[in-house]
């Protein structure tokens, strides 16, 4: 038991990516640390068990001889429930694996599904594999989904829809740190607005498609600056922008964290994450608190997140033309950009606040607790 914790309360062991890796089930487990408190003043204790990643033998060697160790360690110190958070590859054979020494020892499992490309990951994968996720859903006392959409792919895997929960991922940084600032005010339409976009630098974040839109949008004179905010190969994009003749139109602050991602939420006016598929979308997420009006796809986590049409607009994936309109669009009528942004904060304050999510989570372990193994 953990100092100060009530010795009544569930304990619940998170167990995911950790040793400095980044990405978005890593950024869970972080806000999740933060709420320990939230938690506990509801009779949840919340422990933790990093697991190395896959890449190199190094990581590959830390399984076997150092995070199963401790994951053990961590089953013996009374945990009653095991909550695994799953993505495709490496993440879900190490979570599986995790999960059956979980059942062996008779702990209670969550199976927590963050990727949003996991049916085509099974489908491309051996025939055992698909067997082994029937297996993990199946022995899972409760399923979490990000989205509604992840919810209804879990479903059409197997998973019990009386065990399925969708949980949303919080903001605790972003809903803090924006809740006190000024009101924005609408920007000037011949001022070069900027356009924000936070993630990884890859083509399944749509980031070609968007500096196409940017080149489009230059072509007919609509002016802005576009900020790719992240990590991946920045050589590549910067060539593409070069390509398209908006070198001048594009900068790469790189990954941020902390203050300086917030300063970029503040000096934007618009944000874009144009992705291919999008579990949910953390980034998003913070830029509706940052009141920012939003420009997404039509596709997973995006639904449950934009009020599309009064907190942002929402596209086709991969449709270069499409965005642009979208982004025109609050560009030329910086009312309806500030509108939007407005709606979308108070969308996120209702649906996605901490106190939103925790409860949810709790909900969802005290229903655990009462299921049978």
């Amino acid at each position: 038991m953990h100092e100060g914790h009530n010795p009544e309360s569930i304990r619940v062991l998170h167990v995911g990516p950790g040793w400095g890796q980044r990405g978005g089930i890593a950024s869970v487990l972080n806000e999740l640390r933060q709420l320990d408190e939230m938690f506990a003043a509801q009779g949840v204790d919340l422990r933790f068990c990093e697991t190395h990643g896959s890449r190199g033998i190094a990581g590959m060697l830390c399984f076997p001889t150092s995070d199963i160790p401790r994951f053990v360690r961590h089953l013996a110190a009374g945990v009653e429930i095991v909550h695994l958070h799953v993505s495709i590859r490496g993440s879900f054979f190490r979570k599986f694996a995790l999960f059956m020494i979980a059942r062996a020892l008779r702990r209670k499992v969550v199976f927590h599904l963050h990727a949003g490309n996991f049916s085509s990951f099974l489908r491309s994968s051996k025939r055992f594999i698909a067997s082994a996720a029937r297996t993990f859903l199946r022995g899972s006392q409760s399923i979490v989904g990000v989205s509604t959409a992840i919810g209804e792919e879990i479903v059409v895997l197997g998973a019990d829809p009386a065990r399925l929960f969708i949980i949303a991922n919080s903001a605790r940084g972003a809903e803090h740190a924006f809740a006190d600032d000024a009101e924005r005010t609408p920007e000037a339409a011949h001022r070069r607005p900027t356009i924000l976009f936070a993630g990884r630098l890859a083509d399944r974040k749509g980031i070609g498609e968007l500096l196409q839109a940017v080149a489009i949008l230059a072509g007919q004179g609509v002016e802005a600056t576009l900020m790719l905010a992240g990590s991946g190969d920045e050589h590549r994009w910067r060539n593409e922008a070069e390509r398209l003749g908006i070198r001048d139109h594009v900068t790469f602050p790189g990954w941020l964290e902390g203050d300086e991602k917030l300063a970029c939420y503040r000096s934007a006016q618009i944000f874009c994450m144009p992705s291919h598929y999008e579990a949910f979308g953390i980034a998003t997420l913070e830029a509706m608190f940052a009141r920012l009006p939003i420009v997404g796809t039509r596709v997973g986590g995006f639904f449950d997140l934009v009020d599309e049409g009064r907190s942002g607009i929402l596209v086709a994936p991969s449709n270069p033309g499409q965005i642009a309109q979208a982004l025109g669009k609050l560009i030329t009528d910086p009312a309806l950009a500030l509108t939007m942004g407005q709606q979308g904060q108070a969308r996120a304050n209702s649906r996605f606040s901490c106190d939103a999510i925790v409860k949810r989570y709790v909900e969802m372990y005290r229903k655990t607790m009462r299921e049978q193994q």
